[in-house]
């Protein structure tokens, strides 16, 4: 008779543990309309949800590559610029006594916040960098010289340069 007992609580149990088993994996889910109208799905009623009937215990879900959305990489569209000198022309003849040289630049699309632009004479830069593309240059010696522009980001890093663009400069000399 004490084997009978024991059976039957064990045989309680093992029912005990099946039915709350079948409870888990057969969960309610209920669906209401949110205030967009969309339908939404839960496992918590809220106000107003209905209970949906399941037809099967056993619901799959196909699997979905989410490895894209775990990349949150930087869709901010690159900007390519562009930048020219557009005066004085390429190869002119300048003459200046003085040796000024009044210098213009382009940059396309116009300019952003945090670009800066510098001018280089014949590879070096002939002031700091700034945020507009005019320039005057002041003493320059006579003869040939190369200019070319240059497009910083606010990292420091060209973005942008013009080609090489050439101008002669005449200055007369008084020979005694």
């Amino acid at each position: 008779m004490r084997q009978w007992g024991i059976f039957c609580s064990v045989s309680m149990m093992l029912t005990i543990i099946s039915i709350d088993a079948t409870a888990e994996s057969n969960p309610k889910i209920y669906r209401w309309k949110d205030k967009n109208g969309h339908w939404v799905y839960s496992d918590i009623p809220k106000p107003g949800s209905k209970e949906v009937k399941l037809h099967s215990n056993i619901l799959t879900m196909p699997s979905i590559d989410t490895k894209v959305l775990a990349s949150q990489s930087d869709t901010t569209p690159t900007i390519t610029y562009q930048a020219k000198i557009t005066s004085p022309e390429n190869e002119q003849t300048i003459r200046d006594n003085s040796g000024s040289v009044y210098v213009t630049g382009s940059v396309e699309p116009r300019f952003t916040q945090g670009l800066s632009v510098q001018l280089y004479l014949n590879g070096e830069a002939t002031g700091p960098k700034q945020s507009n593309a005019q320039f005057s240059l002041r003493n320059i010696h006579r003869g040939e010289h190369a200019l070319v522009l240059k497009v910083f980001n606010q990292k420091g890093q060209v973005v942008a340069q013009s080609n090489e663009h050439k101008f002669y400069l005449h200055r007369n000399t008084v020979n005694n």
